[in-house]
């Protein structure tokens, strides 16, 4: 993978703005929710497997009737709503993201610029942090997973740049027709 596919991927994995539930019969209660297509007594089973209790145990879990765990026991609860909680706080966070709220971007690169003859900068280094459409961050997602270059990814980051930094949403600088960015040495993402 590439810096900015690196990034990206980065920016969805630590996206989670929910903690996990706090106490033990919200962690099972959760874990049971997540046994789709079973019977109340089946999910207790596999919940109970999954975590090495009986079914009756995980029932008392559930049920506020046992509501502390020994150490191992709770840390094997806690694992196991980690692992299934996070990825749906991540696909949600990801959703907004490329829906409403768009993505940060905070970077460090060489950026050049296309506009009428006689009036573009040489290219050089600049950092900026801006926050860029719900469109932008589609877009390099969309890229991302159809497997698209550094290049063509640092295009779409270009792109989103000259309309919210460069033109100002195309209230300046109307004839900048293109912004180039290359020679990335950092650059960070975060889900809006």
């Amino acid at each position: 993978m590439g810096l900015i596919e690196d990034r990206l991927e980065e920016a969805a994995d630590t996206a989670y703005s929910q903690p996990i539930p706090k106490s033990l019969g919200a962690r099972i209660r959760f874990l049971l929710k997540q046994e789709k297509g079973l019977s109340r007594a089946e999910a207790a089973r596999a919940v109970a497997e999954k975590i090495g209790k009986t079914q009756r145990t995980v029932e008392r879990y559930r049920d506020g009737k046992i509501k502390t765990a020994m150490p191992e026991t709770a840390a094997l609860v806690e694992a196991e709503v980690k692992k299934l909680w996070q990825p749906l706080v991540k696909a949600k966070k990801l959703q907004a993201a490329v829906t409403s709220t768009g993505i940060k971007v905070d970077v460090r690169g060489k950026f050049g610029y296309t506009s009428p003859r006689g009036t573009t900068n040489d290219p050089r280094y600049r950092r900026l942090s801006r926050s860029l459409h719900a469109e932008t961050a589609a877009a390099l997602y969309e890229a991302k997973q159809a497997g698209a270059s550094e290049d063509d990814l640092a295009k779409i980051v270009a792109e989103g740049l000259r309309s919210e930094y460069f033109t100002d949403g195309d209230t300046r600088a109307q004839s900048l027709q293109e912004v180039e960015l290359r020679d990335i040495d950092h650059i960070r993402f975060k889900l809006g």
